[in-house]
């Protein structure tokens, strides 16, 4: 039994061998698992720096400067001293913040700082308009209204649109005026010079007759370009120098024919007493003192026709342009009485 187990051990030790030397040697295995990569840390964010308006602010604040002195000269302090109160009071409380901060943005603030004043300045303006139409009796209730509305604004945008309003109408109110008078003004002008040229002014005060027809021209050319308010003080101006010289040389021409009138009324008497005391002892031969009949006492005068003298100021292409506006006004108004006629007709 003993030898029987060792044989079987034996076989099965020579099985196993000739098992492990017919396996083929195993290669060894490559790791290819990719080594890890190393992030990059990010690099730490820096603290946003704060943009610096100091420059930008004070640029502004010194457009606010100049805003506010502009409504300063167009009257703010006489038409509109509360409103301008409580600009300034504003204006102050946005200073003490940009002192208080002034590296911050108060560009908003201060722009409407700025809108605020300009709006001020263009009201104080519609104002004085107003005051020259009160006067000459003339009104526009758009107008009135809206220098209400911008008193009442409590923003800079308001208060501008308000203070535009008020300031077209008001002068459109008297632009249209202003051409009316300027129109009567001209006809004025115009019948002013036709009575100088009847006391023949060009010649007895050719300098200032020569200077008023230059400003009637002057005037007319104003008239057509629109300079309405121009116009109107050139034909006034000329209205009153031709006016003066007509009543000056009147005035002459009548003191020398009333001086005429008593010399000839000396010479009648000269001539009568002559008479009677040459009835009663005649002269006779040649009388010192007395010249004879035919003698020539005065040089020949060569007299200069004074209607060249006169100075056509109508006929220039200027007049002609200002006589053509003048009657379409004529038109105009005829219209607008034609239509009231039918009017009050109904």
């Amino acid at each position: 039994m003993k030898k029987h187990l060792i044989a079987l051990f034996s076989a099965a030790s020579l099985f196993a061998f000739i098992s492990c030397g017919s396996t083929p040697t195993a290669e060894p295995q490559v790791d290819v698992t990719p080594a890890p990569v190393e992030e990059p840390k990010p690099e730490p964010t820096p603290e946003p720096v704060a943009e610096d308006f100091s420059s930008a602010n004070q640029a502004l604040l010194s457009q606010a400067d100049a805003a506010r002195q502009k409504a300063i000269d167009a009257g703010a302090e006489k038409y509109f001293p509360e409103v301008l109160a409580s600009d300034d009071k504003f204006y102050e409380e946005v200073k003490a913040e940009v002192a208080a901060n002034p590296s911050a943005d108060h560009s908003e603030k201060i722009k409407e700082v700025i809108k605020r004043y300009d709006a001020l300045a263009t009201a104080s303006l519609a104002k004085e308009l107003k005051a020259k139409a009160d006067e000459m009796g003339l009104s526009d209730a758009t107008a009135e209204k809206a220098l209400a509305d911008f008193e009442a604004s409590d923003n800079g945008t308001d208060m501008k649109t308000n203070a535009d309003k008020a300031l077209s109408a008001y002068s459109a109110l008297m632009a249209e005026h202003l051409l009316s008078l300027a129109k009567s003004e001209r006809e004025a002008a115009l019948a002013a010079k036709k009575n100088a040229d009847s006391v023949k002014a060009g010649v007895a005060k050719k300098a200032e007759y020569t200077a008023a027809s230059n400003t009637f021209k002057k005037a007319d050319s104003s008239f057509v370009t629109k300079d309405i308010e121009g116009a109107y003080k050139g034909y006034n101006s000329a209205k009153n120098t031709f006016t003066a010289l007509f009543n000056e040389i009147s005035e002459k021409r009548a003191a020398a024919q009333a001086a005429i009138e008593r010399a000839k009324k000396r010479v009648a008497e000269a001539e009568t007493y002559t008479v009677e005391a040459d009835s009663i002892a005649p002269l006779t031969g040649e009388v010192a003192g007395i010249e004879k009949e035919d003698a020539v006492l005065l040089e020949a005068d060569n007299f200069a026709n004074p209607d060249d003298a006169v100075i056509d100021v109508e006929d220039s292409a200027e007049a002609k342009a200002a006589a053509a506006i003048d009657e379409a006004v004529n038109q105009g108004v005829n219209a607008l009485e034609n239509a009231l006629n039918k009017g009050d007709a109904k």
